[in-house]
């Protein structure tokens, strides 16, 4: 099922336009993951993370999301 109708649209520039929908929906899941495990202790962080700035967290965030979201694509 898509989220996206297609009239008009090629199927790569509606997928492509899903997958930013989808992207955009579930960054802030990802982003609050990414702070959290900047604060547990290293035993319990759901995802480990490298040494960084303050925009560390931004760019975390966003690897994890571009890990996982291709697999609600796959057919």
């Amino acid at each position: 099922m898509s989220l996206v109708q297609r009239h008009g649209l090629s199927l790569f520039r509606a997928e492509k336009q899903e997958y930013r929908m989808v992207y955009a929906l579930t960054f802030p899941l990802f982003f609050a993951v990414a702070l959290v495990s900047r604060v547990l202790p290293a035993r319990l962080r759901p995802i480990p993370f490298g040494n960084g700035g303050f925009f560390a967290v931004f760019r975390d965030a966003r690897a994890a999301a571009h890990s996982v979201l291709p697999y609600a694509f796959m057919r």
